[in-house]
């Protein structure tokens, strides 16, 4: 019997791989050498991203340096590769802001409120700083592997405030755990929100959301795509508006509220 195309499942099983092969060196190391452990990850996630992205961006990790500071060390930094490099060492890269295509911290969990106020806030800044040096095309994402006990509500309420109605600060995708997923949308009349403006999303996509925060960048980092082509890569039946919980608007006053 011939086996039947299935879209849905494919996606699934990239985070199924994420996830097992992310587990790997837990299994050999146990509790010690967690920095190794961390790098691993960051490694693991930037193969995924390696072997779907457009061959005209490079993949790797490194720095920003603006005219009047430098960012974070960056765990996966994509760049193009059209543009000169201040320095290159295998995957580690050193590069202007004009080339910085797309910012993501990876984080294997994530414990407590203030916790994730800091990565959120980290994120922030470098972005803040790309894009106030002229690249406002800039793609920020936080991917945590791990589900995050607090829910979708207190990552809308932490990624707007630290945001604080900044467009340059905006944080524009967060998967946390394999069902949680969070987009940013400059106009929330494109998909319909209940918010006026600038929104961000929040999906229960159950087993999906890793999945989504890669083709995502994959998709947005090339805005010229046929979107004949999205239901490869986006295969939840009706999109996956029809799985959004939550919202909360740019400059919204109010708390995340419920769709």
């Amino acid at each position: 019997m011939p086996i039947q195309r299935d879209f849905l499942e494919y996606h699934k099983s990239i985070a199924m791989e994420l996830q097992a092969t992310k587990n790997r060196v837990q299994y050999l190391i146990g509790s010690n050498h967690w920095p190794t452990d961390g790098q691993h990850k960051e490694a693991v996630l930037r193969k995924v991203l390696g072997g779907h992205i457009a061959e005209t961006f490079h993949v790797g990790t490194g720095f920003v340096c603006g005219q009047n500071e430098t960012s974070h060390q960056i765990d996966i930094l994509i760049s193009s590769r059209d543009k000169p490099i201040l320095f290159e060492d295998g995957e580690l890269r050193i590069i202007t802001p004009d080339m910085a295509v797309a910012i993501i911290e990876v984080k294997t969990r994530i414990q407590g409120r203030g916790e994730l106020k800091d990565f959120l806030e980290k994120l922030a800044h470098d972005a803040n700083m790309i894009r106030t040096s002229g690249n406002q095309q800039c793609i920020a994402g936080l991917f945590i592997y791990e589900s995050y006990d607090g829910g979708l509500e207190r990552i809308l309420s932490i990624v707007q405030n630290v945001t604080n109605g900044d467009e340059n600060r905006v944080i524009n995708y967060i998967a946390a755990g394999p069902d949680i997923f969070v987009r940013y949308w400059p106009e929330g009349d494109e998909v319909n929100s209940n918010a006026q403006g600038s929104v961000w999303h929040g999906y229960d996509l159950r087993d999906l959301a890793h999945a989504y925060f890669i083709n995502n960048i994959v998709w947005d980092t090339c805005p010229h795509l046929n979107p004949n082509m999205q239901p490869f890569w986006f295969p939840i039946v009706g999109g996956k508006e029809n799985c959004r919980e939550w919202y909360v608007g740019l400059n919204d006053p109010a708390e995340p509220t419920r769709f």
